[in-house]
Parts: structure tokens; C-alpha cells; sequence
């Protein structure tokens, strides 16, 4: 968790909760996975909304390929980890715009996945972002990576083998994870499972398990459509 979402919502519904400049165009997705891009608004730049990779590539990494799972970051770890503390200590916050997420009941052999949403049409997971620079050509790549926490008894019903969740802030703390000012221990406090009461989720279809890619497109509104069917 959380390995792929949706900002299905279009350029209108994004810059009505987040009346910020927009640096290039969006186009609604509904199948968001690392290597993928989204938007984010960093405590850096908290005026414009721009296109980051998901998956965070670190400064030190030999090429812009994600060799192991750097798009989930525990919460309970940022302080300790080598590759995280630094992001933190130094402020490397972003809000990531999401619609929803998907999570994966084990029903063996298949999973089944389920779309998750909040009353809001958009909400913000909290995260971290960095930048890699391609050593041969001095090209600049930004990435990002989503706080997980503990699950709340919704997600952890579904996502039972590991009970976890993304951190999705309230919109009254959004401000807060990308204020420089504030202590990455206090940050920290923001990192806790979201209401089950204000959430929903649904059942969709196991083309969701298929990630979206250049060369076989699987992203269309038909992903988060309530199943109806059997499959």
C-alpha cells in the first residue's frame, strides 16, 4: 500500500480545491502506478501544482529505475532511515491530489480489488519528494513517495495480510504538512489512519490489476465503475 490510485477528477475540480497555478495540463487517470506521473504541491513551491514521477528515485541512485519500493514510506520510520530523514529533517514535504485508491482483497487465487474514496471529490495524501539529476546529461527528475500509516478498520478488513493505508490528511491540516516551519516530529503527528466515517469503498473490476502502460493502455473511467457483474 498504496501502489496505484486516481485523480480522476479534470483541471476544474483540481484548481477549485487548490486555487494554485497549474504548470501544464492534466488529464484525468484512473490508474496511477509508480513511474507513473501525478500532481503535488511541495513546501518548496506551495504556489503552482506540478507533474511529479511517482516512486521516489534517490539522489544517489545510478538511473531513474526503481529497483525496490520506494512509493509507500512508513511513517513509523521516516527518522531512521537513510534514505527518508533527509527528506524530512529538510522539509521535502509535498500534498499529493488524489480521488481514490485501490486495495486488494486476498480471496485466492485472485485478488479482488476494491476502489477507495473519501466525502471530499479530491483529498491530499501527505509525502515526500526528492530530486535525482541524470549524471550524463544533468537532467532533472522529481519523484515522490505516499505516507502510509496503520489501517483503519475499513482498509484493514480488505488489506488484512498487511493492515496499512495511505496517510490522507484532513483538508484544515493540508497547509500544515508543507510548512517549513513546523518540526518533522510534529509533522509526524499528521500520520494517522483516516475516519472510517468518511470513507467509502467500492468494488471494481479485476482490470484494475493490470497496470497502465504505453503500449497496452488500461485507464478509463470503466476501472472505478461499481462492479456488477460476476467475475
Amino acid at each position: 500500500m498504496c501502489v496505484r490510485y486516481t485523480l480522476s477528477a479534470d483541471d476544474k475540480e483540481i484548481l477549485n480545491a487548490h486555487p494554485l497555478k497549474l504548470v501544464g495540463e492534466w488529464e484525468p487517470h484512473f490508474n496511477l502506478a509508480p513511474t507513473l506521473k501525478g500532481l503535488v504541491i511541495t513546501s518548496d513551491e506551495p504556489e503552482i501544482i506540478q507533474h511529479m514521477r511517482f516512486g521516489i528515485v534517490p539522489y544517489w541512485a545510478e538511473s531513474l529505475a526503481l529497483t525496490y519500493d520506494t512509493w509507500n514510506i512508513r511513517s513509523e520510520d521516516v527518522l531512521t532511515s537513510r534514505m527518508y530523514r533527509p527528506l524530512i529533517v529538510n522539509h521535502k514535504t509535498c500534498l499529493i491530489i488524489a480521488d481514490g485508491f485501490y486495495e486488494w482483497f486476498n480471496a485466492k487465487p485472485e485478488k479482488l480489488p476494491w476502489w477507495f474514496t473519501t466525502k471530499r471529490k479530491t483529498f491530499c495524501f501527505a509525502g515526500l519528494w526528492s530530486e535525482w539529476k541524470d549524471p550524463e546529461t544533468n537532467e532533472k527528475h522529481r519523484s515522490y513517495g505516499i505516507m502510509t500509516t496503520v489501517a483503519n478498520k475499513m482498509l484493514a478488513e480488505i488489506h488484512y495480510e498487511k493492515p496499512r493505508m495511505p496517510v490522507i490528511l484532513p483538508r484544515n491540516r493540508e497547509k500544515m504538512w508543507i510548512d517549513k516551519n513546523i518540526s518533522p516530529a510534529q509533522l509526524l503527528t499528521l500520520c494517522v489512519p483516516y475516519p472510517d466515517s468518511e470513507m467509502k469503498k467500492t468494488r471494481v473490476s479485476i482490470r484494475v490489476n493490470r497496470v497502465d502502460r504505453t503500449d497496452k493502455p488500461n485507464n478509463d473511467i470503466g476501472l472505478i465503475m461499481p462492479l456488477n457483474t460476476d467475475e
